[in-house]
């Protein structure tokens, strides 16, 4: 059978529903092979141009910041990135972080609004809910959002944003070719790789990036123009940048099988600093759109907030990479390191949730450093034969960080060991890294962009290769032009009205639209012989598959075996309004979409 001919397939029966799932696979795999070899090969070549478009990309957006940094504090146009550890605003900053996070207020709400926040998780929704497809103004407004909140100081990072502006390109440039929705998640794919590449000179950590957060499929077909586009992104980063590695360290082995017991430790610490840290960013979100008040006052006052702290502690402002390198070559109290592990935590909350727009890939590093950093001073205080000193424990607890707050702890671990080259780290970045994943997933299922989605009324998955069902909401690919009875009309007017149709089976509405049960067209003809004065409210029979709009499709399908009807009734998760239905034709259709 060919995937078209069960297009042509007017009904299944419930038991054809048991074998869906393996059908759908069957006709993704039928369907990702009839990609042509024209195909392929221009798939590639447009990785190239991705790439390239990343790579620029992400220079540009790094000079765009060193301008507006040296635009502000001393009045002439350089590109070199200042520190705020070196330069101090002064008195100054009460009017630039007010002023930074207004302006990307307003872009965000009047503008852009997929450019508020980290950016990662708008491209995640552009590739499971729209096809890939992003708005082309977003590549420009969101480095102007971004880069106007870092250069003024917001305690946000870099990467989250070229990940989108890499993305966005890689869409506009699909779209504008016009490529088919499969090809075009792909390309938001190669963006995603190539921003990472570029921006911490990490080719293949780049691409795992992509497979494990963006496109979650590990194909040759997809993982071609990946590697194609973080090639030459981070061969143009390193043209314009150097080689060099991103962080500095000094080389670092593992003591013994005993020190391991102390890296478990801060791998479970990691995981729980992790679960905090997702807590404050959105707790901080639905604190600032739960205030009653204009919303331009809002980025004005977290600005200030911001402002009064940076004054006082200016390590937390910016990207922060600075004072990472600091712990890192070990010339960093504990004092200082535990203060900066939760005003971090805070003022990266507070800039995003105040209105601001950048990542939260560089905090999660910076949080992880002064969390690593402090508890190897303590342990190797008190443990010096048995372990080694702080940087250690300060390099894994970035990976760790980030392995807890976005659950990518492939990507964390080769970002990790890319940054440094540093081999002899590499076992206890490992084990440290998978404890934190599983610390933060047992104290909460979500990561810091599946929540966000989440929030949305979406779903993600973090699995390589995850089925479409799961990823899909039953709202999407419902049919809403529904034919309905009214509970209150007699048989002989429903008779009227519905017998002219093909259907076999129509829903019961009340006068609000509430679903009411369901009538049979046999129940309905028997009906009309035996009493047509009757109300259809005596004849209709309760509903067996009922979902919500916002349930997955493989949920409405599990509905489908367990009740044995293949017509699923949706309705709306607030009203219980009946808003569509689906049937197993709609659910073959959605794998033709996708492929």
């Amino acid at each position: 059978m060919k995937p078209t001919d069960l297009l042509e397939i007017p009904s299944l029966t419930a038991n054809a529903i048991r074998d869906l799932p393996k059908s759908w696979q069957k006709l993704n795999k039928a369907y990702f092979q009839q990609i042509t070899r024209k195909e392929v090969i221009t798939l590639n070549i447009l990785a190239i141009l991705v790439g390239i478009a990343a790579g620029y990309g992400a220079i540009g957006f790094r000079l765009l910041i060193g301008s507006l940094q040296n635009f502000v504090l001393h009045e002439q146009w350089d590109y070199h990135l200042i520190s705020p550890i070196n330069h101090t605003r002064g008195y100054w900053l009460f009017l630039i972080l007010p002023l930074a996070l207004l302006i990307s207020t307003l872009i965000t709400r009047f503008l852009a609004p997929e450019t508020k926040g980290h950016g990662v998780p708008e491209v995640i929704e552009a590739v499971w809910t729209r096809n890939g497809r992003m708005r082309k103004r977003i590549v420009f407004l969101k480095a102007i959002a971004s880069s106007i909140t870092i250069a003024a100081g917001g305690s946000v990072g870099r990467e989250g944003p070229i990940v989108q502006i890499g993305s966005a390109a890689g869409s506009a440039l699909g779209q504008l070719l016009k490529v088919r929705p499969k090809l075009l998640k792909t390309l938001i794919g190669c963006g995603a790789a190539g921003a990472i590449g570029a921006t911490f000179n990490t080719p293949i950590g780049g691409v795992i990036f992509a497979i494990e957060i963006i496109v979650l499929e590990l194909k040759t077909k997809s993982f071609v123009p990946l590697v194609i586009s973080s090639v030459f992104a981070t061969v143009i980063s390193r043209y314009y940048l150097g080689n060099e590695p991103a962080f500095l360290v000094s080389e670092y082995t593992l003591d013994g099988p005993k020190e391991l017991f102390f890296y478990l430790i801060l791998g479970v610490l990691s995981g729980c600093v992790g679960v905090l840290v997702i807590k404050s960013v959105y707790g901080f979100e639905d604190f600032f759109n739960d205030l009653k008040m204009p919303y331009w006052i809002k980025p004005i006052g977290a600005g200030l907030v911001l402002a009064a702290i940076g004054l006082k502690v200016p390590e937390v402002l910016g990207v922060g990479y600075d004072s990472v390198s600091q712990v890192l070559q070990q010339n960093s109290s504990l004092s200082l390191m535990l203060l900066l592990l939760f005003l971090k935590i805070f003022c990266t909350s507070l800039t995003l949730g105040g209105g601001g727009s950048g990542g939260v890939f560089a905090p999660s590093l910076f949080i992880g450093a002064m969390l690593g950093g402090s508890y190897g001073l303590v342990v190797h205080q008190y443990f010096p034969d048995i372990t080694t000193s702080h940087g250690a424990y300060a390099l894994v607890g970035m990976a760790a960080m980030f392995s807890a707050t976005g659950r990518a702890t492939f990507t964390a671990i080769v970002i990790l060991f890319e940054m440094t080259l540093d081999y002899s780290i590499i076992l206890p970045l490992m084990f440290v890294c998978v404890a934190a994943d599983q610390t933060s997933w047992a104290l909460l299922k979500e990561s810091i962009y599946s929540l966000k989605l989440k929030r949305k009324g979406l779903k993600f998955a973090t699995d390589i290769s995850v089925n479409v069902m799961s990823m899909t909401l039953v709202k999407e690919i419902m049919t809403k032009n529904v034919i309905v009875a009214l509970r209150e009309q007699s048989v002989e007017e429903a008779a009227l009205a519905l017998l002219a149709q093909e259907h076999t089976l129509y829903p019961v509405v009340d006068s609000d639209g509430g679903l009411s049960g369901v009538l049979f067209k046999e129940d309905l003809l028997l009906a009309l012989k035996e009493n047509p004065k009757a109300l259809v409210d005596e004849v209709k029979k309760a509903t067996k598959a009922v979902v919500y709009g916002n349930d997955s499709v493989q949920d409405a399908v599990a509905k489908v075996e367990k009740v044995r009807d293949p017509r699923v009734l949706v309705i709306d998760g607030e009203s219980l309004k009946l808003i569509g239905i689906v049937s197993p034709i709609d659910f073959v259709r959605l794998t033709h979409a996708d492929s």
